[in-house]
C-alpha cells in the first residue's frame, strides 16, 4: 500500500492538516466531522470493498485525493499546493544538477585534454584529479556513514544535506508568493500559516525528506561522470592524443606499473592485462623534462587511455550508481517505516469511520420515556441507504477505530474521575477504547515506568492519554513527565493530552476555553514530538 505515496502527498497531507487545525480554532470541530464523514459516505465508501476492512492507508490516501480535489474545485483550476510546488521545483533541479554536472565534468575535462602536439597529457594530475579526489570523497561519505551507524544517527545529521535542505525550503517558500497574489487575503493567510508549519512538521517523517537531496548528489556524480567520459573518448576517437606520466618525486617505473596493476584490479580480472599499461609502456611514457619528449613511443603514449576510461567508471561512475540505488532503496525503507498513527492520521480515521451523531431533545420529537438513569437526550445515526440519509437508533455508536488506549490520571484528579464518563469521551473525542486507567504522579519512579511499558504490552495499546486540567497551565514538571512518557513507549506511539475545563459540583468533564487550549499547545509545541497532540476532551 505504501507505493500509493509519493513524497509530494506527505506535504500535501500535513497541509491540509494543518488547515484542518485553523478552521477547527475559528469554526469548531463539528465542521470538520461533518465535512469529513460526508466525504466518506458520498465518495470513499461506495469504493471499498463490502468483503473486507478498509486500509487505513488507503482510506488516508483517498481522503487526501478528495482533498485535493475540493481545493481545486475552490481554486477554479489547480490550486498552489506544497506538493505540487516541491513536485516542481525537484524536477528543475534534477534537470538543473544534470546539466551543470555534465556540463562542468566535460568543461573540466576538456581544458585537462587539451593537447597541442608539443607535451602528452599528464597522466598523473588526470587521475588525481578525476579519480583520485572523487575516491577520497567517497571513502570520507563510508567513514561518515560508519560513524553515524555507531552513533545512532540517520541523514538528517548530515551538516551538508542539512543546508542544503534549508536552502531548497526557503526557496519553496519564497515561490509560494508568485501563486498566491489571486487569493483572496483570508485564504492567501491560512495558506501562509499553513505552509510555514509544513517545515516543522516534516520532522515527524524521520529521514524520508532528506532522502531526495542524497540521490540529487549522486545525479549530480553520475552526470559529472559521464561528462568527463564522454569528452575522453570523443578526444580518444578525434585527436591523436599522447599521455605520459611525470613526478618530481623520485619513482621508479616498477612502483609505478604496480601501482597501476593494483588500480586495475576491479576490471582486469575480467578484460585482461589488455586495458591497462604493462611495465615497459609505463617505463616508456615517463616524461623526464631535461630529456625532452620527442623520444617517446607512441604505442607506449596512446596505452593509457583504456586504463583512464575504465578507472573513471569503476572509482568514479560506478560507486555514484550503486549510491543512488542504494538512496532509492533508503528513501523506499523510510517510505515503509511511516505507521500512519500519528494523532491526526488517528483523529481523520475517527472522523471518517465513525457516524454521525447528534442529541435530539424531549422538544424536538421525543416520545420515548426517559428514565432517572438514562441519559437526557438520544442519539441517532445516520448511515446510507439507497443514497439518502436514513435515521436509526443504535445501541452504541460505533467507536475504538484506533484501537486500545492507556488513560493517565494524575493522583488529584482520580477520586473526581468517573471512568464509565472518561471512557465515553475518549470513545467520542478520539475514537479509542480504554483497555485500563493508572493512576500517577509527575516523578521520575522505575517502579512506574516499568508498570507503565508492562500496561502497554498487556493491552496492546496504540496510544496513551494523560488527563490534564487546562485552567493549569503546564508547568516545567509536567513537560519533564511527557517526555519521560516518550522514553517509555515506541517514538510512534500517540500521546495524548486530554484536557478538561474548570470541574463543577456534577461533573469533572467540562469544556475548555480557547485561550487555555491555545496555551497548552503552545507550551507543548516546544517538545517538538510529532506524535504529542493536546486535544480538548469534551468537545463543542
Amino acid at each position: 500500500m505504501k507505493d500509493l505515496w509519493r513524497i509530494p502527498d506527505f506535504l500535501d497531507l500535513e497541509y491540509f492538516f494543518i488547515q484542518d487545525n485553523i478552521l477547527t480554532e475559528e469554526e469548531g470541530v463539528a465542521v470538520l466531522k461533518e465535512r469529513d464523514r460526508k466525504l466518506y459516505l458520498d465518495a470513499i465508501a461506495p469504493t471499498l470493498d463490502e468483503t473486507a476492512d478498509p486500509d487505513r492507508e488507503w482510506l488516508i490516501y483517498r481522503w487526501l485525493q478528495e482533498r485535493r480535489s475540493m481545493e481545486n474545485e475552490s481554486s477554479g483550476g489547480q490550486a498552489l499546493l506544497p506538493g505540487r510546488m516541491w513536485y516542481e521545483l525537484y524536477g528543475l533541479f534534477w534537470s538543473l544538477f544534470s546539466f551543470l554536472a555534465m556540463a562542468s565534468g566535460a568543461g573540466l575535462a576538456w581544458s585537462f585534454l587539451s593537447y597541442s602536439g608539443k607535451q602528452p597529457v599528464n597522466v598523473s594530475l588526470f587521475f588525481l584529479v578525476f579519480v583520485g579526489l572523487q575516491l577520497c570523497f567517497l571513502i570520507a561519505l563510508l567513514l561518515l556513514w560508519i560513524y553515524r551507524r555507531i552513533r545512532g544517527f540517520d541523514l538528517r545529521s548530515s551538516f551538508l544535506l542539512s543546508l542544503v535542505n534549508r536552502g531548497l525550503s526557503g526557496l519553496l517558500f519564497k515561490v509560494r508568493k508568485y501563486g498566491m497574489n489571486s487569493m483572496a487575503s483570508t485564504k492567501r493567510a491560512r495558506f501562509a500559516a499553513a505552509l510555514a508549519a509544513v517545515r516543522t512538521r516534516g520532522k515527524g517523517y524521520g529521514d524520508l525528506f532528506y532522502w531526495p537531496l542524497f540521490l540529487l548528489f549522486q545525479l549530480f556524480g553520475v552526470a559529472f561522470n559521464f561528462g568527463v567520459l564522454g569528452v575522453l573518448l570523443v578526444k580518444v576517437a578525434s585527436s591523436d592524443l599522447a599521455f605520459g606520466w611525470q613526478s618530481t618525486i623520485q619513482l621508479s617505473s616498477t612502483f609505478v606499473a604496480d601501482l597501476v596493476r593494483w588500480i586495475a584490479l576491479p576490471w582486469s580480472w575480467l578484460l585482461g592485462s589488455g586495458s591497462y599499461p604493462d611495465p615497459s609502456q609505463v617505463d616508456g611514457s615517463r616524461m623526464i623534462l631535461k630529456d625532452g619528449f620527442y623520444h617517446l613511443v607512441n604505442s607506449d603514449l596512446v596505452s593509457w587511455w583504456p586504463f583512464l576510461c575504465l578507472a573513471i567508471c569503476s572509482y568514479g561512475l560506478l560507486p555514484r550508481i550503486l549510491l543512488f540505488i542504494a538512496g532509492s532503496v533508503g528513501r523506499r525503507r523510510s517510505l515503509a517505516r511511516i505507521t500512519f498513527r500519528r494523532p491526526d492520521h488517528n483523529q481523520l480515521l475517527h472522523r471518517l469511520l465513525s457516524p454521525r451523531l447528534e442529541t435530539v431533545t424531549k422538544e424536538e420529537g421525543e416520545d420515548e420515556a426517559i428514565s432517572s438513569g438514562a441519559e437526557p437526550a438520544r442519539w441517532k445515526q445516520e448511515e446510507r441507504r439507497g443514497g439518502l440519509d436514513v435515521p436509526k437508533r443504535p445501541s452504541q455508536p460505533r467507536d475504538g477505530v484506533n484501537g486500545a488506549l492507556l488513560v493517565l490520571v494524575p493522583d488529584e484528579l482520580f477520586t473526581e474521575c468517573d471512568p464509565v464518563e472518561l471512557e465515553r469521551y475518549c470513545q467520542r473525542t478520539c475514537g479509542y477504547l480504554v483497555s485500563d486507567i493508572m493512576r500517577v504522579e509527575f516523578a521520575e519512579d522505575e517502579e512506574f515506568t516499568t508498570l507503565l511499558r508492562e500496561a502497554l504490552l498487556k493491552h496492546n495499546c496504540t496510544a496513551l492519554l494523560l488527563l490534564q486540567e487546562a485552567w493549569q497551565p503546564p508547568i516545567h514538571e509536567l513537560l519533564r513527565f511527557l517526555k519521560i512518557l516518550r522514553h517509555c513507549c515506541d517514538k510512534d506511539m500517540s500521546i495524548l493530552v486530554g484536557l478538561v475545563g474548570k470541574p463543577t459540583s456534577e461533573t469533572l468533564f467540562t469544556r475548555v476555553t480557547d485561550t487555555d487550549l491555545s496555551i497548552w499547545r503552545q507550551k507543548t509545541v516546544m517538545l517538538e514530538d510529532p506524535c504529542l497532540q493536546v486535544l480538548p476532551l469534551v468537545e463543542v
